[in-house]
């Protein structure tokens, strides 16, 4: 296995809203390159994992050097994650593709680990956000990329496709132009992903109502968060994956508390109900019954949170980490 390391001077924040849903979160976008689209049969031959440091950009490749080097170059990740403390992953149809494909294969390979970071997933959170596929039509990486004119910016000559038939000749020979070649294209595809994540929340009408049909941390990752207002049950309902441990436990609205909370280990998932007040065309939820602390939002008011499609999200977080605060008290007990 080799790696390859490269240092961009490529700085800028990416924008406020965005990073308001991951606090205290250190991201990471991930690509991978395999030997074909079926993980039973084929294999990880490079992983690309771009980090944000203080001077901009550093991207890490785990490159095998033949077909009998997989169990390396995902280890090789692995520990690398770690080590950087890594919050979440941001991918282009990760959650489809990328993340089963390396927990398939880590499986197959009787690994005792897997990954289960959370995955912002751009493709998904363009397709459910906005009505980018109807009027671009392919939503592959690249047409997204020239939607939003930095495509001319990529420096590689391949698909991904062509990528994996390169490797198999790489493998014979060790040819270092081929070498190039597959590293450029999978090193592209993160450096533009890391370029989209500052362009994509400009073409969201509502960008909190998306974030939360595709999902967002909470705790510091340990939860999966997708929220939704049941109007006619008068519930906020907040459904997600237990992504570190999971747990099985359950807690019932009663005198103290209007919330109920479900968990279940088996499936690692999770859900929470909340009771919610209309006031004409308003809804809004009672915090200080459902003990929570908007702190000083300005939709909360005496004692109340008045729900939009940012505060259904707000409310979200905040009642999943007094759930987790339960789950904690009621190990200790």
């Amino acid at each position: 296995m080799k790696v390859f390391t490269r240092d961009y001077r490529i700085t800028g924040e990416w924008p406020d809203v965005l990073i308001s849903y991951f606090p205290g979160m250190r991201p990471c976008v991930l690509d991978i390159e395999t030997s074909g689209l079926d993980p039973s049969r084929c294999r990880i031959i490079l992983i690309a994992l771009l980090v944000q440091t203080q001077d901009g950009l550093t991207v890490t490749q785990f490159l095998a050097e033949n077909q009998y080097e997989e169990d390396r170059v995902l280890d090789a990740a692995l520990d690398f994650l770690e080590r950087e403390s890594i919050g979440y992953l941001v991918t282009f149809n990760g959650q489809t593709f990328d993340i089963p494909f390396i927990n398939s294969r880590l499986s197959r390979l009787y690994s005792d680990r897997d990954l289960n970071v959370f995955n912002l997933d751009v493709y998904r959170l363009l397709c459910s956000g906005t009505d980018l596929r109807k009027r671009i039509g392919s939503m592959s990486q690249k047409s997204v990329e020239d939607y939003f004119g930095i495509f001319d910016d990529r420096r590689d000559t391949i698909t991904g496709r062509e990528s994996a038939a390169l490797f198999d000749e790489y493998a014979l020979t060790g040819n270092s132009t081929i070498e190039r070649i597959i590293l450029t294209h999978n090193r592209e595809d993160v450096l533009q992903l890391s370029r989209l994540m500052h362009l994509i929340p400009e073409s969201f009408e509502d960008f909190d109502s998306a974030i939360a049909r595709h999902g967002f941390p909470a705790c510091g990752g340990r939860y999966s968060v997708r929220p939704v207002l049941k109007r006619r049950e008068r519930v906020l309902r907040i459904c997600g994956k237990q992504l570190a441990s999971p747990v099985s436990a359950a807690f019932f609205s009663d005198i103290d508390s209007p919330v109920t909370s479900i968990f279940d280990s088996l499936t690692a998932t999770y859900e929470i109900d909340a009771p919610l007040g209309r006031l004409r065309d308003n809804y809004y939820i009672d915090a200080i019954a459902c003990g929570i602390d908007p702190d000083e939002d300005p939709m909360y008011v005496n004692g109340y949170l008045i729900l939009d499609s940012r505060t259904v999200n707000l409310a979200a977080r905040l009642l999943v980490e007094k759930s987790s605060l339960q789950l904690f008290h009621a190990a200790d007990i």
